[in-house]
């Protein structure tokens, strides 16, 4: 069976031979090519895992910063509403102190509007007055063909005159 394997014509010492050839290379590859292969075998694992907690620790960076970027996009949205609602708010109140403001100019308008027709009103009275009062003098002047005295007769023109604003 040994034949079959190792051809016919190997020797044992053939075999023992090339056993301690491959042992003898095995020790020089062992102490010239197997430290420095492992070395950077050893070295490329270190490098791998470097870029995976590299990669694992930018995951969990981006995530942070995704997750601070959201909270500041709210604060800020949170912001704008904040300072959208202040100024509906100011707006409003702006309106309301201006329309207060037009009611109170109106009404103190309307006030003075009426004191002035107040003090027209008894000014045109007096006027009246003053013109009733001379043109009845003229009048009766002329009916009994004498002039009249303002002093003789002033309580009978009063008198007339406060008759007819009473009829009024």
């Amino acid at each position: 069976m040994y034949d079959l394997v190792l051809g016919e014509s190997t020797s044992a010492g053939d075999t023992i031979f090339v056993l301690l050839a491959f042992l003898l290379l095995l020790l020089v590859l062992k102490k010239f090519a197997w430290k420095p292969l492992m070395g950077i075998m050893e070295e490329r694992e270190r490098q791998i895992s470097k870029n995976i907690d590299s990669a694992e620790n930018s995951r969990i960076e981006a995530n942070r910063l995704a997750v601070e970027g959201k909270e500041k996009m709210d604060e800020t949205r949170n912001e704008a509403l904040t300072i959208l609602n202040n100024a509906r708010e100011n707006g409003e109140r702006i309106k309301r102190d201006m329309l207060e403001k037009a009611k109170e100019d109106a009404e103190r308008i309307k006030a003075e509007a009426q004191l002035d027709i107040e003090i027209e009103k008894q000014k045109a009275i007096e006027s009246v007055k003053s013109d009733v009062s001379q043109l009845s003098m003229e009048i009766a002047a002329k009916l009994i063909g004498k002039e009249l005295t303002s002093e003789g007769h002033a309580a009978l023109i009063d008198e007339y005159i406060e008759g007819l604003a009473d009829d009024k």
